[in-house]
């Protein structure tokens, strides 16, 4: 299938003078600052010039009002006459099942093996006698303490014969200021404050007093004593001869120490038959040999009083003389006394 390539030869002959002219209409214009300034003034006129005295006084009606005490009292003694008239001999016996039981240590230990296990009969059969014995060579050897040391008078070399002539005198410059206390007081203040001056004028005397009516009444020393008594009393009369002996069967039992210790064994023990028949008398004496010495006293020493005579050789005169200057200093204690008296 041939593609269709446009024709470019039909954009170049377009005449774009026979295009109209189309103004675009904005359909939802957003409100504009002097609109939204002039909603607030509107709604704040419609505010000072209501008339509270044109409201109804409506009195608080609670719909879900909480059981007094009383109440609580009645229930509780129908429900300890409905436990008290109840009729055991209606229940059944009912057996406990248990559906999911524990895996057994038998079967922990199945889940444990691998699908495939391993051919290790090639293991028990292998000739250790053809093994060459191998030299261990280390590849990356650690400095000595006397290439240590060595590279420690040179490192001191360099840094006297370093001539800080060479150096430029750099001013620091602050690039993040942080802001002064005027900034963050401009910062905490809206852009458009509230009108209080009504506030000011309010007249608190036209206020009614209101009495506070608690309607969730929390029960006295005397109900709650009441009630214990009751029921000790109901524990005290209570007859155990109606209870039932019963014996606890635990289902789910806890594997014992050789339970625990055989499923750690694995089930094919490797063969150490041979570690007992091998001749010790055959292995080589070797000697260990430090690789990384540490620094010996004297020689922590020596570097100690080496330094101290670099510092007591130092020429302080070659020092420049440096003022420090204060970028963000914190304000005073006058300029908190202002502030607080200008809030």
């Amino acid at each position: 299938m041939t593609e269709v390539k446009p024709e470019v030869g039909e954009l170049k002959s377009f005449d774009a003078s026979k295009l109209k002219h189309v103004d675009t209409v904005e359909k939802n214009p957003l409100p504009s600052v002097d609109t939204i300034n002039q909603e607030k003034v509107d709604a704040r006129t419609e505010i000072k010039g209501f008339n509270p005295d044109s409201l109804k006084h409506v009195k608080t009606e609670e719909k879900n009002a909480l059981p007094t005490a009383q109440v609580i009292k009645e229930e509780a003694t129908d429900s300890r006459a409905e436990v008290k008239i109840f009729d055991k001999t209606k229940l059944k016996h009912v057996q406990t099942e248990e559906k999911n039981p524990l895996p057994t240590p038998q079967t922990i230990r199945a889940e444990m093996q691998p699908d495939d296990k391993p051919d290790i009969s090639e293991v028990k059969k292998f000739n250790a006698e053809n093994l060459k014995h191998v030299e261990t060579q280390e590849k990356n050897v650690l400095p000595s303490n006397d290439d240590i040391k060595a590279e420690a008078i040179d490192s001191r070399a360099e840094v006297k014969s370093f001539d800080q002539s060479k150096l430029k005198h750099v001013e620091t410059e602050e690039k993040n200021l942080l802001p002064t206390p005027q900034d963050m007081r401009a910062e905490l203040q809206p852009d458009d404050k509230p009108d209080i001056s009504e506030v000011s004028k309010f007249d608190a005397s036209k206020l009614k007093h209101v009495e506070t009516q608690e309607k969730n009444i929390l029960p006295t020393k005397e109900n709650i004593k009441d009630e214990a008594i009751d029921s000790r009393a109901e524990v005290k009369s209570f007859d155990q001869s109606k209870l039932k002996h019963v014996e606890t069967e635990e289902k789910n039992v806890l594997p014992t120490p050789q339970d625990m210790r055989a499923e750690l064994q694995p089930d094919d023990k490797p063969d150490i038959s041979e570690v007992s028949k091998f001749d010790a008398s055959k292995l080589k004496h070797v000697e260990t040999q430090e690789k990384n010495i540490l620094p010996t006293k004297e020689t922590i020493k020596e570097e100690a009083v080496d330094s101290r005579a670099e510092v007591k050789s130092f020429d302080h005169s070659k020092l420049k003389h440096v003022e420090t200057e204060e970028k963000n200093p914190l304000p005073t204690a006058d300029a908190i006394k202002q502030e607080k008296g200008k809030a």
